[in-house]
C-alpha cells in the first residue's frame, strides 16, 4: 500500500474570516462566535497583516481588563505572519508550526490568501505529524 503524500492544500480550510486591523475586539468577538472559529485574520487596505485568536483575546483583553469596544485589532494581533504555500508537503508545515510554536498558518498563494491551516486540521488527517508538537511523549 502506497503511503498518501498530504499537502497543505489537502487539509486546509478554505474559507477564512478576514476583518480590518481598525476592527474592534469587541466584533472580533462575535464574528468568531458566529462561525464557531478561535481565529480571525486581521487585514490592512486588503492584504494579511496578522492573526488574532481567541487566546489573544482572553490574555491580552479579558486577563488585563481592559475594554474590548475601545481595543482595535492592530493593537493585539500577532504580526508577522507565518505563512505556507498550498502545494507544500504537510510535513512541512507540522514542523514549521512546531519551530515557531504556533497553532495556525495562513496558507497563502503567490499575495493571495487561500486557507488556513491549523493543528486540529492535520489531527484529523495526519495525527503522527503532530507528535513534533509533544517531544518525548
Amino acid at each position: 500500500m502506497a503511503l498518501e503524500i498530504l499537502e497543505v492544500g489537502d487539509v486546509m480550510t478554505p474559507k477564512v474570516v478576514t476583518e480590518d486591523e481598525e476592527t474592534s475586539v469587541t466584533k472580533l468577538s462575535r464574528d468568531m462566535e458566529v462561525a464557531g472559529i478561535g481565529s480571525v485574520v486581521i487585514t490592512k487596505k486588503g492584504k494579511p497583516v496578522g492573526i488574532v485568536t481567541d487566546r489573544d483575546i482572553a490574555i491580552k483583553v479579558i486577563m488585563k481588563d481592559r475594554r474590548a469596544s475601545e481595543i482595535k485589532a492592530k493593537e493585539i494581533m500577532s504580526s508577522p505572519l507565518v505563512t505556507i504555500e498550498p502545494d507544500a508537503p504537510l510535513e512541512k508545515a507540522c514542523e514549521l508550526m512546531a519551530e515557531k510554536g504556533i497553532r495556525r498558518l495562513l496558507v497563502m498563494d503567490d499575495d493571495t490568501l487561500v486557507g488556513i491551516i491549523s493543528v486540529r486540521n492535520i489531527l484529523t488527517r495526519s495525527p503522527g505529524c503532530v507528535s513534533k508538537f509533544y517531544p518525548g511523549e
